[in-house]
């Protein structure tokens, strides 16, 4: 899977440090993106909260399209967790996904 990558900031202040990366899979079908899930602490499976954010609900947060280097690179502002390599990003989706 190819993966478009989001990060997440507050509403209130868009210049404010990251609050998450969404990472969306580009591909036909459900939608299936990863988010750093705060309540499971780890990266989930979590098309739910991608799809509230990126196209219903954007009162509380601003997002924008990055590349990957700088999700990479903000995760370090909400997590000690590195942002999962494709092939991971790949796994959970697929492990979340019903068959």
């Amino acid at each position: 899977m190819e993966f478009h990558y989001y990060v997440l900031s507050q509403q209130i202040d868009p210049t404010d440090i990251p609050v998450n990366v969404i990472a969306l899979a580009n591909c036909p079908g459900p939608t299936q993106a990863v988010i750093w899930d705060r309540r499971a602490d780890r990266w989930s499976s979590r098309p739910d909260v991608a799809v509230a954010i990126l196209y219903a609900n954007q009162e509380r947060h601003t997002f924008h399209r990055t590349d990957r280097a700088t999700a990479e690179s903000v995760t370090r502002h909400f997590t000690t967790v590195p942002l999962p390599s494709e092939a991971e990003l790949t796994r959970i989706c697929q492990e979340a996904s019903p068959t």
